[in-house]
This record gives structure tokens, C-alpha cells and sequence, in this order.
């Protein structure tokens, strides 16, 4: 008995990168409202997050703990937290006209550049996509 593959439909295309609950394969784009090809889809993410600056509390505690004794204690306000949250609105149109729209929760600055990235490769990976489909045109 041999082990060799007897046939039949390929081994799908692994997933590259993935948007949340978009994936994005060598040659298609999976979401919960459908899969297209790769080269037939564009893809954009906008950012609706926002970084505040905050004034930590134990900065707080430690300047009033301190204050009494040294007023080097007031250093301890210049300690500067940064904040962010909100979401990144990823889109993905197809050519037929449908879309889906993804809202990646971020609660970090390197959530946030993590989900560009991310986007960033996937239009890479559709841009290697229609070069594949153009030159096998020719």
C-alpha cells in the first residue's frame, strides 16, 4: 500500500495574516461575509482611537508622601502615563460590490501600530496578487 496522495481538491492556502475575524490567504480573503480573491479586493483601516496623557497615582501617593520632607517629592508629577483605546475600522471591498467592515478593539499604542501592520501586509499580499493574475494574463 502506498502513501502517496491519492488526488483530489488541493490543500487550501494556510492563512498569511489575519484582521480579527478576516484572513487573508496567498490568494483569497476570508471574512464572515464571504471569501474573494485576493486580487479582486482592496483594503483600508482608519484609525478611531484615541492616547491621553495621564499623571500616574502612585506618582500621586509618592508626591504626597514626599513633599513634606524633600519638595524634590514634586519631581514625582512630572511621571507621565500614556493611555489609548478605542478601535482601528479595517474595510475590505470586493469587486462584486459587497464589503465587510472589521472594528479591531485596541487598548495599547503597539495594539494599534500592530493592527496597520497588519493591514499593511495584507494590501502587500493583494498587490502580489494582481501582479500574479496580470502576468498569467499576458
Amino acid at each position: 500500500m502506498s502513501m502517496q496522495p491519492t488526488g483530489g481538491a488541493p490543500a487550501p492556502s494556510p492563512v498569511l495574516v489575519s484582521i480579527g475575524s478576516v484572513g487573508v490567504t496567498q490568494d483569497r480573503i476570508v471574512t464572515p461575509s464571504g471569501t474573494w480573491p485576493a486580487a479582486q479586493v482592496n483594503i483600508t483601516a482608519q484609525d478611531q482611537s484615541s492616547s491621553t496623557s495621564h499623571i500616574p497615582t502612585w506618582a500621586i501617593v509618592m508626591t504626597v508622601i514626599t513633599v513634606w520632607f524633600f519638595l524634590l517629592g514634586l519631581l514625582f508629577l512630572l511621571a507621565k502615563e500614556r493611555r489609548t483605546q478605542g478601535n482601528v475600522s479595517v474595510s475590505i471591498w470586493a469587486a462584486n460590490g459587497q464589503s465587510h467592515t472589521e472594528f479591531v478593539q485596541v487598548f495599547s499604542e503597539e495594539q494599534r501600530v500592530d493592527v496597520f501592520n497588519r493591514v499593511s501586509y495584507a494590501q502587500n499580499i493583494i498587490g502580489q496578487a494582481r501582479w500574479r493574475e496580470s502576468a498569467a494574463g499576458n
